[in-house]
């Protein structure tokens, strides 16, 4: 009897699909981008100028420029809002139990019930475990954490140097390099991304409607497309640059075979003088 359990355990893991052994991974895009956003791909190969659908792999870093911010969906169901001069990496984007990285700026996001899966969003100081809910993280040139939960959820603050402290809805902490937690305090420097949370809230339902199950092999040819429209700009632009250097040159070298020729007048001139006075 026991070999047949064993067997029939066997042959069911087998069974499986690879991607399950790995770990089901979130469906992660950018859904809308402004201004100056760059994608630098985990296989450190050259940014990507990020673009509305395109899918982001674990390992990915994005980077909004002053005046820029971006939107990224989870499965349709979750969103994170990148604020300007923001640096995020999708450490790791296993469903079970993912990891990001806020190292500079500030995100905004709101998350679905997580149930019995784990996310966290780490800072150089701090870890955020979220588990469900709206929120906000800041981090500052300082290396300063900010965390705050809105109007739902929960979230547990741990400092990279040990304490831990529990948010309720409308709270916040700060943690400071080698501190623990603030012990939690009312909301105040998160109010002033109300708006952007109450947009959120707006924005994850357009988004959901608006959201097509990629597969995998699918997703691959979204990001190749991507990856092929910015290596045929980067050639556009180097030969916009390599044309306007060429024009360059060849000005220059104009001006001064114009210069050459002004002199070699001149100096014809001066010889006629010299012949006609006879001086030396």
């Amino acid at each position: 009897m026991n070999r047949i359990i064993a067997s029939f355990l066997l042959v069911s893991a087998l069974a499986l699909p690879a991607r399950a052994a790995d770990g089901e991974r979130w469906d992660a895009r950018i859904v809308d981008a402004s201004g100056s956003v760059a994608v630098h791909p985990a296989d450190g190969s050259e940014e990507i100028s990020a673009e509305d659908g395109m899918p982001l792999e674990q390992g990915d870093r994005v980077v909004t420029a002053a005046g820029a911010w971006a939107e990224i969906g989870f499965d349709g169901g979750s969103l994170i809002a990148l604020r300007e001069n923001s640096d995020f990496t999708l450490e790791r984007t296993e469903t079970d139990s993912s990891s990001f990285l806020l190292s500079l700026g500030a995100l905004v996001a709101k998350i679905e019930k997580l149930g019995v899966r784990q996310m966290r969003v780490r800072t150089p100081t701090a870890v955020a475990a979220v588990r469900g809910t709206e929120f906000g993280v800041e981090v500052t040139v300082a290396d300063q954490t900010h965390v705050g939960v809105y109007d739902e959820g929960s979230v547990e603050v741990r400092s990279e140097s040990g304490g831990t402290e529990m948010l309720q809805p409308r709270q916040e902490t700060s943690v400071s390099p080698g501190r623990p937690p603030l012990k939690a305090f009312a909301l105040t420097r998160f109010l002033k991304h109300r708006k952007l949370m109450l947009r959120n809230r707006t924005r994850i339902k357009e988004v959901r409607k608006r959201w097509k199950t990629l597969a995998p092999e699918k997703r691959r040819e979204l990001r190749h497309q991507v990856v092929e429209r910015m290596r045929e700009r980067r050639q556009e632009i180097r030969k916009k640059k390599a044309d306007a250097r060429q024009k360059t040159e060849m000005i220059r070298a104009q001006r001064l075979q114009e210069k050459q020729r002004s002199r070699d007048k001149m100096e014809r001139r001066r010889e006629q003088i010299r012949r006609k006075t006879g001086s030396p």
